[in-house]
């Protein structure tokens, strides 16, 4: 009979950057990450491009690539983008991770080896953690979801990213994925 490792998050947050860059923590457990493809990344990039511009203009969040949040006493997660806002900001110590609370808006990009079941379970857990809105980029099918305590909206082709959070901020979905 086998024993699961439980770890805390002060475990994993001890534990050095070399040792904790390719794992989650998710329920006391290490999930490995797997690694981002080149279209992945320049995704992840150009999306994290349209926010910093956006943010420079309107000082109200600031964008954070690759970052672990803290999501319950056993989980850290790490968006593909966090976008923190203003409030949340005074709270940060910008030199320490595990980020101590969920993104208000987590952003991941779909790799295909993920489940629909891990998408979704992972867009519960940064709600149930704090987060307002979570997007999920599908670049195989050109589509964009973004969900919310309330539900899942769907968008794709010539429909708009906006966010109630981000007053302004506005991307059509197909310029956004069209390169992928």
């Amino acid at each position: 009979m086998s024993t699961k490792t439980v770890m805390s998050v002060e475990d994993f947050a001890q534990m050095t950057t070399a040792e904790t860059e390719d794992y989650e923590l998710l329920e006391g457990e290490l999930i490995p990450l797997p690694s981002a493809t080149p279209a992945h990344a320049e995704l992840r990039g150009a999306l994290e491009s349209l926010l910093r511009e956006y943010f420079r203009r309107n000082r109200i969040a600031k964008v954070y690539a690759e970052v672990d949040c803290r999501l319950t006493e056993e989980s850290v997660r790490r968006p593909d983008l966090s976008i923190l806002l203003s409030a949340n900001l005074r709270a940060l110590d910008p030199n320490k991770v595990p980020v101590p609370f969920a993104p208000d808006i987590a952003v991941e990009i779909l790799s295909p080896s993920e489940t629909a079941t891990n998408v979704h379970r992972k867009a519960l857990e940064y709600l149930a953690a704090g987060s307002h809105e979570v997007w999920q980029l599908d670049q195989e099918n050109g589509e964009l979801f973004v969900q919310t305590n309330s539900g899942i909206t769907l968008l794709r082709g010539d429909a708009i990213l906006e966010s109630p959070l981000l007053p302004g901020f506005s991307v059509p979905i197909a310029t956004l994925l069209g390169g992928f």
